[in-house]
């Protein structure tokens, strides 16, 4: 079952949710903001599972100014945001129709955030542009939604994750 606005606010003052940056409550879930950090990746890499190598990016800092995403580009972001949620809490996250309807994704496949019980944390987020403009990013603007749903019993154990307690934009590990 997905919360509503009424039920998020609830656990929010409850402490069910814990919210660490700016709390924009959505019908049916939390606004998401953008963080002041970027990793864009450098071109001619080549990324291989069997047989893995570091990815070269270059950090940019929106505080600077705003980056411009052009069509086809790729950059790793972060959320102003930190979370936490009781381990009964599914947390999942989605990105907002106008940046779609633009051409952008927030998140190419992992739109559950499955560490949020264990820790609380920012989320990296997979950008995309799909479009065919140019689409600028500003630190601290609305990208997209958190959204809750209660599980029907808690999680048990804890999360061996390698990418626990993150509050800054992390490239993937191997």
């Amino acid at each position: 079952m997905f919360l509503s606005n009424k039920t998020i606010q609830e656990y929010i003052e409850s402490g069910k949710i814990s919210v660490i940056g700016d709390i924009e409550l959505e019908s049916t879930g939390l606004a998401v903001h953008l963080g002041s950090e970027l990793l864009i990746p450098k071109d001619g890499q080549t990324f291989d599972s069997k047989n893995p190598i570091e990815i070269k990016y270059d950090r940019y800092n929106l505080n600077n100014s705003p980056y411009i995403l052009k069509p086809n580009n790729f950059v790793l972001g972060i959320t102003k945001q930190s979370i936490n949620t009781d381990k009964d809490i599914l947390t999942m996250i989605d990105g907002r129709s106008t940046y779609a309807r633009a051409g952008m994704t927030i998140h190419l496949c992992a739109m559950i955030l499955d560490g949020v019980p264990f820790n609380i944390e920012n989320s990296v987020l997979e950008i995309k542009n799909l479009g065919n403009c140019n689409i600028l990013l500003h630190p601290g603007e609305k990208i997209g939604t958190y959204l809750f749903a209660k599980l029907s019993s808690s999680i048990e154990g804890e999360k061996d994750s390698k990418y626990t307690n993150q509050n800054s934009v992390i490239p993937p590990q191997f």
